[in-house]
């Protein structure tokens, strides 16, 4: 008697139920996905735009992983066979004329991919903002939202917890960070073979031609599409949001989920407006954009408390003020005050110096993608210490650059919310401006050495 196919898809309905809460990554699962279909790691390789290499690692781990999920050894060549066998003492087979005939092909009623997201079990406010986008993407159908905002200013936190209570709503569900700046081809292969079920195995061999494949299942279904970091794949040193060359596919992936008709979703997250998205958005629009800022008084000392922070109000307020509400900054400056100075956030403050380890770090981040001109415009301002009209900031900027450029680095600083403006008149965040003065001063030191 010859056993019926397993497919791919059966083969994962064992594999959760075998793994339980340790689900395989995206990675694991592409691998797994492509090795099923007869791929070599050289071909997964290629097609997916990683190292040769790493594949191999990835493979390795892979099948050590299933080898001891599943209780014996596991590799290449037996996976399909095991699975198999799993899948038949898992469901009992309903006629005698088929090993395998439970769960069948038919479309589940909801399927997620979480990837790499975040655990949220412990969340601070943004209730305002959950609302918003609820109600943007749930009662006005947004087709693309944008979370714009400064490292650690939780925008991930809130993608994952927005997807969490509204996943119910959607099919399909899938999360992807792109930190490690996959290939468009590999993040479009990856999201189609997904919202296809495995079923889309000859896929264009266009961008374009992938990205309306896309469409295809975003109009059939109700999908809600996550990206965070999106900022990875902009080029650094130039002004803000354009794409690194080879990445300009994403520029095309955004602006055709927004422009075209479709019931359902892409959310990213993103330090930098990428370029062209401005002239999409609105607010009667199917393309909107949040724009994150520090968490209110209230909320940040439930972080301060978390962490064990029992100071005096005044203590605890002139913290907060100096991280402007930052979650991650809070955190770390909390560690750093248990661990330092016994609790105690005056003796902390005393010191001076806001700008440290793990927060120095993502202030460099953000400051090493700016322009030269953007570079000169956060100095002039870091040296003034207060707010300044255009006009001042002109005459201040060192080498003088024209009214056109100082424009377009302000609208720039915007558009990576480095900048804050106020009635005309332009200044910097505490933080940020302790670092580009200490920047500013590093750079004085090694000239004058």
């Amino acid at each position: 008697m010859t056993a019926v196919e397993l497919t791919f898809e059966q083969a994962m309905l064992v594999l959760d139920r075998v793994l339980q809460t340790k689900h395989l990554s995206n990675i694991q699962e592409l691998v797994l996905r492509l090795c099923w279909k007869g791929y070599t790691y050289a071909e997964i390789a290629e097609s997916s735009g990683y190292d040769d290499d790493y594949i191999r690692d990835v493979g390795f781990r892979l099948w050590q992983t299933l080898s001891k999920a599943l209780g014996e050894n596991i590799a290449k060549s037996n996976v399909k066979t095991v699975l198999r066998r799993y899948y038949a003492n898992l469901v009992p087979a309903e006629s005698a004329g088929s090993s395998i005939t439970a769960f069948p092909n038919a479309k589940p009623q909801r399927r997620q991919d979480w990837g790499e997201a975040i655990d949220v079990s412990i969340f601070y406010g943004r209730k305002a903002e959950q609302a918003l986008l609820e109600k943007w993407i749930i009662q006005e159908k947004c087709r693309l939202v944008m979370l714009l905002g400064m490292g650690g200013i939780g925008k991930t936190a809130l993608s994952v917890k927005v997807a969490e209570q509204l996943q119910s709503k959607f099919d399909f569900l899938i999360w992807r960070s792109l930190r490690n700046r996959p290939p468009i081809s590999a993040l479009l292969a990856d999201l189609i073979l997904f919202l296809s079920q495995e079923t889309e195995e000859n896929l264009p061999e266009t961008t374009d031609g992938q990205i309306s494949c896309l469409i295809k299942y975003l109009r059939s279904q109700r999908c809600l599409i996550l990206l965070d970091n999106i900022e990875s794949i902009f080029r650094e040193g130039e002004t803000a949001g354009h794409y690194s060359p080879g990445y300009e596919g994403y520029g095309q992936l955004l602006r055709r989920v927004g422009d075209e008709l479709h019931q359902s979703c892409l959310i990213f997250t993103t330090r930098e407006t990428p370029s062209g998205f401005t002239a999409r958005e609105g607010e009667t629009l199917p393309v909107r954009s949040l724009q994150l800022t520090g968490l209110p008084q209230l909320e940040s000392q439930q972080i301060l408390s978390s962490k064990g922070l029992a100071n005096s109000a005044a203590e605890t307020k002139q913290l907060i003020q100096s991280y402007t509400g930052n979650p991650l900054a809070l955190k770390i400056a909390a560690t750093t005050i248990q661990s330092l100075f016994d609790g105690d956030i005056s003796q902390f403050l005393q010191q001076g110096p806001v700008v440290f380890g793990d927060i120095w770090v993502i202030l460099e981040q953000q400051f090493h993608r700016l322009s030269a001109n953007e570079k000169q415009v956060m100095y002039s301002l870091a040296l003034k210490q207060t707010w300044v009209t255009l006009t001042e900031l002109q005459q201040d900027v060192v080498p003088q650059i024209s009214e056109g450029e100082l424009l377009e680095a302000l609208l720039s600083l915007q558009r990576r919310s480095l900048l804050e403006q106020q009635s005309g008149r332009y200044s910097q965040q505490p933080v940020v401006m302790e670092y580009v003065t200490d920047n500013l001063m590093g750079q004085v030191c090694c000239v004058l050495s």
